[in-house]
C-alpha cells in the first residue's frame, strides 16, 4: 500500500515532464510559464519520492516505456508516445530518479532532454553530462551498443574472422583432412557455442551461420537428427528459452529435409543455399525498414502536434502584442527591426514594411533615434528616458517615455533589445500645470507673510506697548510658525526655479570649511535643545573651491537639519570634508547615529514631498522638499549626492563638488 500513491502519480510526472520540455523549447529559460512548468514537475516527483527512495524510467528493446518495470503504454499509450522520442534521442535504457532531487536538477535535466542526438554523442557518457551539470540525484544507463561504439568495427571484424576460420575448418572436414573424433568434436563445440551466443543475443540465427551449420552436417557421418538434438541441448544449456529453441531446431530440420525446387531443375546445392540466405537477409532488411518507417511516422506525428502547440502559443502572443496599449519595438543587435506593434507604428510614424529594416532608415527624427542609443549591458538593467517631439508647426508637442532592456537567449547571448513606448504628454502637461500653480501660489503668499512676520516682530519688541506673559508666549509661537511657513514657501519657489531651469548659481572662490562652519553654527542652538553634538572633521589644507556658498549652505542646512530631526537625544552628528586629488573634487558627508532609513526607501529620499523615516513625537515636521532642492543644487554645481543607511544604525548623506577649473595636485595631510 505504501507505493500506491507514487504509482498513481507516475503518469502525471511523465505528463508534466513532457509539458515542461515543450514549454522550455518555446519560451526563454526564465519565463514565468517555463518556471511554473518546472515547479509542477518538481512537485510531483517530490511527492512520489516521499513514499519511496527511487523512481525508475526505462526503455525496453522493443521501444516500450516502463515506469518501475510497468509498461506505461498499457495505462496511457498516448503519453508513452509523447515521452518515447526524448528517451530514444539521448539513448536512455534505464534512468533512476532518487530522493533528494532539487528543482534546479530538474531544470538542468530538462535542458539535457532538449539536446539533439549529435550533441549527446559528442558529449559522451550520459552520467558524465549529469555530473558536469551537478545533477546528483538522476542516474542513467545507455544502451550497451553506445558504450562499445568506438570498438564496433574491431568486434565486427573479429566476429567475421572467427566465422571465416570456422568455415575453413568445416571445408577441411568435408575433404577428409580432419578425421579424428576430437577434431570433429572441437568444431562442433565451437559452432554450437557461436550459434548459442548469437541466438541468445539476437533471438535468431543469421543465414550465414545456418549455412555453415548445414555444411557441417553434410561433412560429418553423424546422423543429422542426433546433431540437431545436440544443438538443441547446447542452446538450452546456454540459457536460451526452450520453446524458442524447439521452434528454431524444427525450422532448421525442415530446411535440411525439405525438397528444393531449384535443385530439381539442376541448380547446384551451394547456389540454392546462397539464394535462400539472400532471401532471408532481404526479409530481415525489409523488417528493419518497416520498423524505421513506423518510428519515423511516430516522430512525424509528434512534430505535427508540437507544431500545433507552437503555432497556438505564437498566435496567442501575437494577439496580446497587437492589442497592447503601449508601443512595443524589438530590434536585433545590429539595430534592425524584428517586431513592432500598431501602437508603436503610430507613435513613430512608420507606415511601411519594416521587418528586417534598420530603424535608422525608418525613423528620421533624431530624438527618436536615442531609442537605440545607450543600450543596457545586461538583461537585469532597464534604461528609461523621455523624448520630446515637436510638431511641424512648433505648437504641438508629444513626449514619449521609453523603457529599454536587452533580450538574451537561454545561453546568455544578447539577441536583441525590446523597448516599450508610453505617450506621457498629458502627464507632463499636468506636472507643469501643478508646478506653475505651486510657484504662483508661493509667490503670492510671500508678501503678506513678510508683512505679518514684521508686525509680530515689532509687537514682540514691545514698540507698541507692554505685553503680558501669555500674550508674549502666544506671539512667539506664531512667529516660529511663520518662520517655518516662510521656509516652506522659499523651498517651493526654489524647486520651481530649478525645475524651470531659471535658478542661476553665483560662483566665487571660497573655503569649504568656512561654509561648513556657517551652517553648523546656525543649527547648533536647535541641536542643543536635543542634547545633540555637532562635530566637524575637515581635512587640513583644503584649497578654495569655486561654488555658490549660499546655495551650498542651503544644502548643508537641509542635510544637518534632517539629521537633527531623526537623531534621538544625546546623539552625535559629524560633518566631514576631504579632497580627492584623483577625481578633482571635494567630498562632503553628514553622518549621524539616528534611527536610519529602511533599505527599500533609500531610492525615494530625494523625491519631492517624500518624508523619510519616522520622527520622534517631540520633533518638528517637514515638507519633503528640502532634499529634492539639495539634490538639484548639487547637480547644478556638477556634483553628485547620495545616501547610505541601515535601519537603527544611522544615516550618511554624501555629496561631491568639483573643483571647477581649480585643479589641485596635493593636499596637506591628505591623499
Amino acid at each position: 500500500m505504501e507505493n500506491q500513491p507514487s504509482q498513481n502519480k507516475s503518469p502525471q510526472f511523465i505528463s508534466n515532464l513532457v509539458t515542461a520540455v515543450r514549454k522550455i523549447s518555446i519560451y526563454p529559460a526564465k519565463h514565468p510559464i517555463v518556471m511554473d512548468s518546472i515547479k509542477n514537475v518538481y512537485g510531483v516527483i517530490s511527492e512520489i519520492l516521499s513514499y519511496k527512495e527511487t523512481l525508475s524510467l526505462s526503455l525496453s528493446q522493443d521501444n516500450k516505456v516502463l515506469i518501475d518495470g510497468e509498461p506505461l503504454s498499457d495505462k496511457n499509450p498516448a503519453l508513452a508516445k509523447d515521452v518515447l522520442p526524448y528517451l530514444k534521442k539521448i539513448d536512455i535504457e534505464n534512468m533512476t530518479f532518487q530522493r533528494g532531487i532539487t528543482e534546479k536538477e530538474i531544470e538542468d535535466f530538462i535542458q539535457i532532454l532538449l539536446l539533439d542526438s549529435a550533441q549527446v554523442k559528442k558529449l559522451g557518457d550520459i552520467n558524465k553530462i549529469f555530473s558536469d551539470k551537478n545533477i546528483l540525484h538522476v542516474k542513467a544507463d545507455q544502451y550497451s551498443y553506445i558504450k562499445i561504439n568506438k570498438d564496433k568495427e574491431a568486434l565486427l571484424g573479429a566476429e567475421l574472422s572467427a566465422l571465416d576460420a570456422l568455415k575453413e575448418k568445416i571445408k577441411e572436414l568435408s575433404h577428409g583432412k580432419a578425421v579424428k573424433p576430437q577434431d570433429v568434436g572441437g568444431i562442433e563445440k565451437e559452432l554450437f557455442s557461436m550459434m548459442s551466443a548469437e541466438f541468445k543475443e539476437k533471438n535468431k540465427i543469421s543465414p550465414a551461420t545456418k549455412s555453415i551449420f548445414k555444411k557441417f552436417i553434410a561433412a560429418t557421418t553423424k546422423d543429422k537428427n542426433d546433431t540437431l538434438q545436440v544443438l538443441k541441448e547446447a542452446l538450452i544449456g546456454y540459457g536460451c528459452p526452450p520453446q524458442e529453441v524447439e521452434t528454431l531446431v524444427n525450422k532448421i530440420q525442415r530446411e535440411i529435409s525439405g525438397p528444393s525446387k531449384v535443385r530439381a531443375k539442376g541448380v547446384p546445392q551451394e547456389e540454392t543455399e546462397n539464394l535462400k540466405n539472400e532471401n532471408e537477409e532481404l526479409r530481415a532488411r525489409l523488417h528493419r525498414l518497416q520498423e524505421e518507417r513506423d518510428q519515423f511516422n511516430l516522430e512525424l506525428d509528434q512534430v505535427k502536434k508540437h507544431s500545433k502547440v507552437v503555432q497556438s502559443e505564437k498566435d496567442r502572443i501575437d494577439n496580446i502584442i497587437h492589442h497592447m496599449a503601449d508601443g512595443l519595438v524589438v530590434i536585433d543587435p545590429q539595430g534592425k527591426i524584428l517586431l513592432m506593434n500598431p501602437q508603436a507604428e503610430t507613435m513613430l510614424g512608420v507606415n511601411q514594411q519594416y521587418s528586417g529594416t534598420p530603424i535608422k532608415e525608418l525613423v528620421k527624427d533624431e530624438h527618436l533615434l536615442t531609442v537605440v542609443k545607450d543600450i543596457p549591458t545586461t538583461k537585469d538593467e532597464v534604461m528609461q528616458k523621455d523624448i520630446e517631439l515637436v510638431g511641424s508647426n512648433e505648437t504641438t508637442k508629444k513626449i514619449l517615455r521609453t523603457s529599454s532592456a536587452v533580450v538574451e537567449d537561454s545561453f546568455g547571448k544578447t539577441v536583441g533589445m525590446v523597448t516599450i513606448l508610453n505617450d506621457v504628454t498629458k502627464q507632463k502637461e499636468l506636472d507643469q500645470i501643478k508646478s506653475n500653480f505651486v510657484a504662483n501660489v508661493s509667490h503670492e503668499l510671500r508678501t503678506p507673510l513678510v508683512a505679518i512676520q514684521k508686525s509680530i516682530s515689532l509687537i514682540l519688541e514691545k514698540t507698541a506697548g507692554e505685553l503680558s506673559e501669555p500674550q508674549e508666549q502666544f506671539l512667539s509661537i506664531a512667529e516660529r510658525n511663520l518662520k517655518r511657513l516662510s521656509l516652506l514657501i522659499n523651498d517651493l519657489l526654489d524647486l520651481s526655479k530649478l525645475e524651470a531651469g531659471q535658478m542661476r548659481i553665483q560662483r566665487s572662490l571660497c573655503r569649504i570649511d568656512t561654509v561648513i562652519t556657517d551652517s553648523t553654527e546656525s543649527l547648533t542652538i536647535w541641536a542643543k535643545t536635543k542634547s545633540i553634538e555637532i562635530r566637524k572633521s575637515i581635512q587640513e589644507g583644503l584649497p578654495e573651491i569655486n561654488i555658490d556658498a549660499n546655495r551650498v549652505i542651503q544644502v548643508l542646512n537641509n542635510l544637518i537639519g534632517n539629521s537633527i530631526k531623526f537623531t534621538p537625544e544625546n546623539g552625535l552628528i559629524t560633518v566631514e570634508a576631504r579632497a580627492s586629488v584623483e577625481k578633482q573634487e571635494c567630498h562632503v558627508l553628514v553622518k549621524d547615529n539616528g534611527i536610519g532609513i529602511e533599505e527599500q526607501n533609500l531610492k525615494k529620499v530625494f523625491d519631492k514631498f517624500y518624508q523619510i523615516g519616522e520622527k520622534s513625537t517631540a520633533d518638528v515636521g517637514g515638507t519633503g522638499i528640502g532634499l529634492a532642492v539639495a539634490k538639484e543644487i548639487v547637480e547644478l554645481h556638477g556634483g553628485k549626492i547620495w545616501v547610505e543607511s541601515k535601519r537603527g544604525e544611522g544615516t550618511v548623506f554624501n555629496f561631491t563638488l568639483p573643483f571647477s577649473g581649480v585643479p589641485i595636485t596635493e593636499v596637506a595631510h591628505g591623499k
